[in-house]
C-alpha cells in the first residue's frame, strides 16, 4: 500500500528548484486539534527529505520553509516559536523569520555545495496543530546556483492535510496481486463515515462512500487503484489517497512513447499477430525481419516509399501474387533490367500481354529459341547461294543462326574478308546477319542470330549465301527455327501454287524478282576441328 500525502505543486521549470524534496507527516494523517478551545492542541511533526538528483552539485546560500499559522483553516499551526526545528546537515543554522513566518536554515559559510551524495533533513516537531479541518500549504524556497551563475530563489509547495479528529482511511488491500489478463481483483478498505470516497483507475471514477470493498472485473493491463477520500469545508477541503496496484500477466499495453533496445517479440493467437498503427500517426521502422518457420512479411494494404531516393532490395525470391503496377513520372514508368551479363528478365510461365493500342519496342536483337523439335533445318554451308520460301500457317517467329568454324590448315590467314551471311524476306522487309567464314584458331568462334515475325497466311524467303576465301574453302554452320506464336501451327514449306500466288502478289506490288523454292544443300565440313551443336 502507498500513502499519496501531502499533493505537491511547483513553479514553472525556470524557477523550479535544483534540489528534489518530499514531504511527509507524523502521525499520517495529522488531526486538527479539537474546536473547543479548552481542550489541549494536538500535536504534529513535518519531515522534509531534501537531495540533488544530478551529478553537478547545486550551491545553495539558505533554505527558506514557510509555515502558515493562525486559526484559519488554511493555517497549519497555532503559534511557531512552539516548533523545535532541525537539519541534519553539518554546520547549517536555523531561525525563526515571525514576519515571515519561515524557518531559515542557512551554512556557516556564504553558501554550500550540496550533491547527489549529499542527502539532508529537515524535521518542524512539535506543531500546535490549529482547530480547524482543511489544507495548508507549505512553501520551501532555495537560493541556488549551479556553476559560477547568479544566486536565484527557487519555490515548490506541498498541500498538507488536517483531518478530523474522527476521520481514518487505511488498509487499502489489493488481492490478488497477480492475475491473468483479463481477470478480476477484489478492493477492501477501512474508513470512518464522515467523509465522502472514490475510487480511480483509468478513466473510471467510482463513488464508493457506502462501500467498504469492491471488485473490479476484465482487467486487462497493469493498474493503480486510487481510493480518495475528502472532507471539512468544501471551500478549503482535505483530502487523503491511499494506492494499491495489481499486475497483469501478458498486459494489454498503451503507452505514449515507446523506445526499445533490445529484442521485440508479438505472440498471440493466429488472428491476434497484429501490431495495429492508429491511422492519424506513422509507424517508423528502420529494419522488418522475419524469423522461425514462417518467417515471412506480410503487408496486407500499401507499402509507400515517400521519399525519392528510397530503396527496396530483394536478396532472394520476389513473388507478386496480385496486379503489379509502375506508376512515376513520365520518364521513370519504367522497369529497368540491369544490362550485364547476366541482367536478363524471364517469363517462366504464363503470358506477356499489351494493351490495345500499346506498342513493343525492342532496340536490339529480338530472339527467341524454343526447343529442337522445332527446328526446321541445320547443317554445314561452304559455298554458294541457296534459298527457300515457307508459308505460315499460323502467326510466329522465323530465327536464324550462323556459326563459323575453325580450319587449322589456314592458320596464317589473318584478314578473314569473306563472310558466311543469312537473309530473311518477308513482307517485302529484307533482314540480315553474317559471321566470318573461319576463325583464327584459339579466338572465339563468330556466332549471330536474327529473329523476325511472320503473320498468318504470310511467307518468309530464307536465303544463305556463301562465297569461300580465295585460295581456300569457308566453312559455316547455319540453324533456322520456327517459334509459334500462341500455340499456333508450324511453319511448312510453301507449295508450287503458294509460290505462284506469291509472285503475282509481288507483281502487283512491283517486286520484279521472282522468289524460286530451293532445298538447302548440306555440305560436309572441310576438316572441322569442332562441330557446334544446332540450336
Amino acid at each position: 500500500m502507498t500513502v499519496v500525502s501531502p499533493t505537491r505543486s511547483t513553479e514553472t521549470a525556470a524557477n523550479e528548484p535544483l534540489l528534489a524534496y518530499t514531504v511527509s507527516t507524523s502521525p499520517d494523517p495529522l488531526k486538527a486539534s479539537p474546536e473547543n478551545p479548552q481542550a489541549p492542541e494536538e500535536k504534529g511533526e513535518l519531515q522534509i527529505v531534501g537531495s540533488r538528483h544530478s551529478g553537478t552539485p547545486a550551491d545553495v546560500q539558505w533554505i527558506r520553509v514557510k509555515v502558515p499559522a493562525g486559526p484559519m483553516s488554511p493555517d497549519l499551526a497555532t503559534d511557531l516559536a512552539k516548533i523545535t526545528p532541525r537539519i541534519s546537515l553539518s554546520g547549517w543554522s536555523v531561525r525563526l523569520d515571525s514576519a515571515a513566518k519561515e524557518f531559515v536554515f542557512s551554512p556557516s559559510a556564504g553558501h554550500a555545495p550540496i550533491g547527489a551524495d549529499t542527502g539532508f533533513t529537515i524535521q518542524l516537531s512539535d506543531i500546535a496543530v490549529n482547530r480547524k479541518v482543511g489544507t495548508s500549504p507549505i512553501t520551501i524556497t532555495e537560493s541556488s546556483r549551479t556553476g559560477s551563475s547568479a544566486f536565484q530563489p527557487r519555490s515548490t509547495t506541498f498541500n498538507v492535510g488536517k483531518f478530523p479528529a474522527d476521520f481514518y482511511l487505511r488498509n487499502l488491500i489489493c488481492t490478488p496481486l497477480v492475475i491473468d489478463n483479463g481477470g478480476e481483483v477484489t478492493l477492501t478498505w477501512e474508513r470512518s463515515a464522515n467523509a465522502t470516497y472514490e475510487l480511480l483507475y483509468g478513466d473510471t471514477n467510482l463513488d464508493v462512500t457506502k462501500d467498504t470493498s469492491k471488485k473490479i472485473t476484465n482487467v486487462k493491463s497493469d493498474t493503480t487503484f486510487y481510493l480518495r477520500g475528502t472532507t471539512g469545508d468544501a471551500s478549503n477541503p482535505v483530502v487523503r489517497i491511499l494506492a494499491a496496484q495489481v499486475s497483469v500477466k501478458k498486459p494489454d499495453l498503451e503507452i505514449g512513447n515507446l523506445i526499445v533496445h533490445g529484442t521485440t517479440r508479438l505472440n498471440g493467437a493466429a488472428t491476434t499477430r497484429d501490431l495495429t498503427v492508429n491511422t492519424a500517426n506513422t509507424l517508423h521502422v528502420r529494419t522488418i525481419e522475419g524469423s522461425g518457420a514462417y518467417g515471412s512479411l506480410a503487408i496486407g494494404g500499401r507499402l509507400t516509399l515517400s521519399t525519392e531516393g528510397r530503396e527496396v532490395n530483394v536478396a532472394s525470391k520476389f513473388t507478386v501474387a496480385g496486379t503489379t503496377q509502375l506508376n512515376g513520372a513520365t520518364t521513370t514508368k519504367n522497369l529497368t533490367v540491369d544490362p550485364g551479363a547476366d541482367g536478363y528478365l524471364w517469363l517462366k510461365t504464363g503470358r506477356l500481354d499489351t494493351a490495345p493500342g500499346t506498342n513493343l519496342n525492342a532496340y536490339g536483337t529480338v530472339g527467341i529459341i524454343k526447343n529442337g523439335v522445332q527446328a526446321l533445318h541445320s547443317g554445314y554451308i561452304s559455298s554458294g547461294f541457296r534459298e527457300t520460301t515457307y508459308r505460315a500457317n499460323g502467326d510466329g517467329f522465323l530465327t536464324l543462326v550462323l556459326q563459323c568454324l575453325v580450319y587449322s590448315p589456314y592458320n596464317g590467314w589473318q584478314a578473314l574478308n569473306s563472310y558466311f551471311t543469312a537473309y530473311a524476306t518477308t513482307a517485302g522487309v529484307t533482314r540480315g546477319i553474317s559471321v566470318p567464314q573461319v576463325q583464327v584458331q584459339g579466338s572465339r568462334p563468330a556466332s549471330s542470330q536474327m529473329s523476325v515475325p511472320v503473320a498468318k497466311g504470310g511467307t518468309v524467303k530464307v536465303s544463305l549465301d556463301s562465297a569461300p576465301i580465295s585460295g581456300g574453302g569457308g566453312n559455316g554452320y547455319f540453324s533456322v527455327y520456327w517459334t509459334p506464336l500462341g500455340g499456333g501451327p508450324n511453319l511448312t514449306q510453301a507449295t508450287a501454287a503458294e509460290i505462284a500466288e506469291q509472285e503475282e502478289q509481288d507483281e502487283k506490288n512491283g517486286s520484279d524478282r521472282a522468289e524460286v523454292p530451293e532445298t538447302f544443300t548440306l555440305d560436309a565440313p572441310v576438316a572441322p576441328e569442332t562441330e557446334p551443336s544446332a540450336r
